[in-house]
C-alpha cells in the first residue's frame, strides 16, 4: 500500500513531488523541502503523504498546500520535528501506535484545518505537542477518535508551549467514557476569552454512529487544565 521507502537519509532539495505515500524509517531531514501528493478535501479514503515506521523521525519538511492528502501516519513511537503544513487537507497527522507509544510533535505549524489538525486512533498511546507548535484557522488542534470501531480504552494528549490563532471549534476533543486524558500547560490563544474557544471539550465516544457531546471541562481527571494555563495574546 505504501511505497518509496527512505532509510535515514538527509535530503537537500527544495521541492519534491510524489504520486504515492513515502514510508520513512530512521531519521530523515528534508532540509526545508516542500513535499506533496494530492488533496481530495475531507475524504477519509486518502492515503498519507508520509508513513513513519516505529522509531522514525521526520524533520524540517513542508507539506504542500493543496497536496497534503491525509498528512502523516505514525505507526508507533515517532517524532515530527519542525514539520509545517502550509494547508491541511484531511488531517495533518494521525497517531496509530499502540499502548505505551508516543507521537512527539516538536515545533512546526499547521494552517487551515477545517476539521482537526491531529487525529488520535491508537489505543493506550500518547500524542505530545510542544516546543512552540503554531496553529492557525483550525477546527480542533487534537481529537481522540470519537467513533472508531476499536474504541474502548484511553488515549492521552499532552500539550505544552503551543500558540494558536483562530480555533473554530475547540482546542482538544476527548472521550471521557473511555478514560481519555488531556494535560494542557502554557497554551496561548489569540484573543482568548473564557469559553471562546472551548479548550478541553468532552464527548461520550462510541464504536458506531456519532459521539455525544458533553461539554467543556476544567480541572478534572480527564481535562487536566486550569484557567491559568491558558492565556490570550
Amino acid at each position: 500500500m505504501y511505497s518509496k521507502l527512505i532509510l535515514g537519509l538527509v535530503l537537500a532539495v527544495s521541492t519534491l513531488s510524489a504520486s504515492a505515500t513515502t514510508t520513512i524509517s530512521g531519521t530523515v531531514d528534508y532540509s526545508g523541502a516542500t513535499v506533496g501528493t494530492s488533496c481530495d478535501g475531507q475524504s477519509e479514503s486518502q492515503q498519507p503523504v508520509f508513513v513513519l515506521a516505529a522509531g522514525a523521525t521526520i524533520k524540517n519538511v513542508v507539506l504542500k498546500a493543496g497536496a497534503a492528502a491525509d498528512g502523516i501516519h505514525c505507526l508507533g513511537s515517532c517524532k515530527l520535528e519542525n514539520v509545517k503544513w502550509a494547508d491541511v487537507c484531511e488531517d495533518a497527522a494521525t497517531m496509530k501506535g499502540g499502548a505505551g507509544t508516543t507521537m512527539y510533535v516538536k515545533g512546526g505549524s499547521a494552517y487551515n484545518a477545517s476539521d482537526k489538525v491531529f487525529q488520535h486512533n491508537g489505543l493506550g498511546s500518547t500524542v505530545q505537542i510542544y516546543g512552540g507548535f503554531y496553529g492557525e484557522n483550525i477546527g480542533k488542534l487534537y481529537r481522540s477518535c470519537g467513533n472508531c470501531s476499536t474504541n474502548g480504552s484511553a488515549r492521552y494528549v499532552v500539550i505544552d508551549s503551543v500558540k494558536l490563532n483562530t480555533v473554530n471549534a475547540a482546542v482538544v476533543g476527548i472521550n471521557t467514557n473511555y478514560g481519555d486524558k488531556a494535560t494542557i500547560t502554557n497554551l496561548q490563544i489569540k484573543g482568548y476569552k473564557s469559553g471562546s474557544p472551548k479548550v478541553c471539550y468532552t464527548y461520550k465516544g462510541t464504536t458506531s454512529g456519532e459521539p455525544t457531546a458533553i461539554g467543556e471541562k476544567w480541572n478534572t481527571s480527564n481535562c487536566v487544565v486550569s484557567s491559568s494555563n491558558v492565556t490570550s495574546y
